[in-house]
């Protein structure tokens, strides 16, 4: 839909625009996977796995303090099912060491 309604081929891309492209693909998402390979081959897949799952976590406590947004008791045993996992896999990976 998108290629029909907004016809991209007939835009001329300014250079701010392409500098921005290229700044978002190289730097941004660049050194952001070579970052995360880095932090995977010094600390594992088990370490990498349990950054994941903070995602939700951190995302939850910045909506409710920047965005305002309701914490319900359904987002609160969701976390607690996340830090849960987290103690097991850490209670469990103790023992590998």
């Amino acid at each position: 839909m998108a290629i029909i309604l907004e016809k991209p081929w007939l835009a001329e891309p300014t250079l701010e625009s392409t500098l921005s492209l290229l700044y978002l693909g190289i730097v941004a998402t660049g050194l952001a996977w070579l970052i995360r390979f880095r932090i995977l081959a010094v600390n594992g897949l088990v370490f990498q796995t349990q950054v994941a799952y903070l995602i939700p976590i951190f995302g939850v406590f910045f909506g409710y303090f920047l965005m305002n947004e309701v914490i319900t008791w359904r987002v609160l045993i969701s976390l607690s099912i996340i830090i849960f996992g987290i103690y097991i896999v850490k209670k469990n990976n103790k023992g590998l060491n």
